[in-house]
């Protein structure tokens, strides 16, 4: 059955834990660390030899899925199969899967999973929230990621001071894995202790002020190279800022992505005042930021900075050096 349509994350995690196992799981919406929670929350119900195959829509033949999914193994008592990129099925796809769906149970079930919202009466569908368990997971808005660090603290068995939570989310924004991860972060720093304050965050995330993220995604906005790569050397005086610098422009480029979708769907101001926790000035500046990018932009621009991301943790190339071809890069997209 398909959870209530705005469901608390926490709610379905909950029902996933305590209800029987289901022969389908339909996940889906924008917040991929939430989705990621509920397939383990299945995973975790299942027993610890169950064999786990993974397939992707649009790279993986649907007949890949149809063979593992209802086929006992000969190495493991019971199958997971796990479909994601479900957004990209066709309709001869869904169509298939659907019937085949008929001839399942719980003793093999399949988890599918989607970025973003998906239509529930299309065919397949439609199917796994009348007989299996569907649920939308939605990103948070901006004001309810302190609470959000609170609870993956108190999950780490971590206290989190009210300041430090308030610091994390300016930091990170509403993106909940990488909140996770900065968390995790402060963990090893503060370890054996288990007291998180604010200025154990500003020694392990770092402190790129908003205003800093501001004027630098201007400047890569306007296509200023020059100025981009001024404000550049600025930020990262202490190369051991690096990631910490990364992410906050990611957080910062997040929240113009999720703007520019706000705008294009015509939704009123106080709708992008709840999401992004911004009024007034604040968000009429990034509000006029967001239009010197065009989604593909966007898009560009955060897996150039994910790439980057690894490269950062596994290269021996200057960090200088991996910023500024980003810069550049961004710099050199087309008008």
């Amino acid at each position: 059955m398909a959870a209530p349509r705005f469901s608390r994350p926490e709610d379905v995690l909950s029902r996933l834990s305590k209800e029987p196992i289901a022969a389908l799981y339909l996940f889906h919406g924008d917040e991929a660390y939430l989705i990621d929670r509920a397939v383990d929350q299945v995973r975790g119900r299942l027993p610890r030899d169950t064999l786990v195959q993974t397939f992707y829509a649009g790279q993986d033949p649907v007949e890949a899925v149809l063979d593992a999914w209802g086929v006992p193994s000969l190495f493991a008592p019971q199958t997971l199969v796990i479909l994601r990129s479900a957004e990209q099925l066709r309709d001869e796809e869904r169509e298939r899967l659907g019937k085949e769906a008929e001839f399942r149970d719980a003793g093999q079930p399949l988890v599918v999973c989607a970025h973003g919202r998906l239509e529930l009466n299309r065919k397949f569908f439609s199917r796994c929230a009348k007989t299996g368990f569907a649920a939308e997971f939605r990103r948070p808005f901006a004001n309810q990621i302190p609470v959000w660090a609170q609870r993956l603290a108190r999950e780490r068995k971590l206290r989190l001071s009210d300041e430090a939570a308030q610091l994390l989310s300016e930091l990170i924004g509403p993106d909940l894995l990488a909140l996770s991860t900065e968390l995790d972060k402060v963990a090893t720093f503060v370890f054996p202790d288990t007291d998180i304050d604010a200025r154990a965050v500003e020694s392990c995330t770092g402190n790129i002020h908003q205003h800093e993220a501001f004027e630098l995604a201007d400047a890569l906005g306007r296509r200023d190279q020059k100025k981009a790569l001024g404000l550049l050397r600025q930020v990262l005086s202490d190369e051991r800022r690096a990631l910490p610098v990364l992410h906050t422009l990611v957080g910062h480029f997040r929240r113009l992505w999720q703007l520019h979708d706000a705008q294009a769907q015509g939704l009123p101001e106080t709708h992008m005042e709840r999401a992004l926790g911004l009024r007034g000035q604040r968000l009429r500046r990034l509000s006029n930021q967001s239009r010197l990018y065009s989604v593909p932009d966007l898009r560009r621009v955060v897996h150039r900075a994910a790439a980057l991301d690894r490269r950062l943790k596994s290269a021996r190339t200057p960090v200088g050096v991996l910023f500024d071809a980003l810069v550049l890069d961004i710099c050199a997209r087309p008008r």
